[in-house]
């Protein structure tokens, strides 16, 4: 799969944007991020590939050391470009949908937006109470795809589930210290947790 160029892609999503309705356009985009996590997994594994050779010449070791250490830096650097092209459009689509800048949600309806991510009748019955936007279909409920299991690992859920959780991480990585929340203050996850100060060396 070739990595197509991020301008290239908003210049195609434009042109799409007016010829395509809004669910065809919601199925367009889920159809790219999921697209673009497999071509991401697939450079992952094979950046692994180089690591496990690496592993291999552990027993040869100190005379294997230059050859291991070339095995390790080639799997850093392998297809690293595309790795953040890759990465750029995922943080942007996840933004794209937490914001719900197109207006999806209410374009399409619940129902119609619960068809298109497969959600079935149970969790469909129990988010119609809860569920005030898109974000909280895919985002904090991860309701997408409900019918098959999906993994609880840390970031790892749907195809839009992880393309938001990249875009969190990304805002949370680059926002302005005062832009981001108290997560001790009133209301927050931690409200009324004793903080216990540790000193530095006690990390070691």
């Amino acid at each position: 799969m070739n990595t197509i160029n991020l301008e290239v892609a908003q210049k195609i999503a434009g042109i799409a944007r007016k010829n395509l309705s809004q669910r065809d356009m919601f199925i367009l985009m889920r159809r790219v991020i999921r697209n673009s996590l497999r071509h991401q997994a697939q450079i992952r594994d094979e950046r692994r590939i180089f690591r496990r050779e690496a592993a291999k010449l552990k027993p040869y070791l100190p005379f294997a050391q230059r050859q291991m250490d070339m095995l390790i830096e080639r799997s850093r650097r392998h297809r690293d470009d595309e790795l953040k092209v890759i990465k750029q459009g995922l943080v942007g689509f996840g933004y794209n949908l937490i914001r719900d800048s197109e207006g999806a949600y209410e374009s399409i309806g619940f129902s119609g937006m619960c068809d298109l991510l497969n959600i079935n009748p149970v969790h469909r019955e129990e988010a119609s109470q809860d569920a005030k936007n898109l974000a909280d279909l895919i985002y904090v409920a991860r309701l997408e795809d409900s019918v098959s299991p999906k993994s609880e690992a840390w970031g790892e859920g749907g195809a839009l589930f992880e393309a938001c959780f990249l875009a969190m991480i990304e805002w949370i990585k680059t926002a302005p210290e005062e832009d981001l929340p108290d997560l001790f203050g009133a209301g927050s996850p931690f409200a009324g947790v004793h903080v216990v100060q540790v000193k530095k060396e006690t990390l070691q």
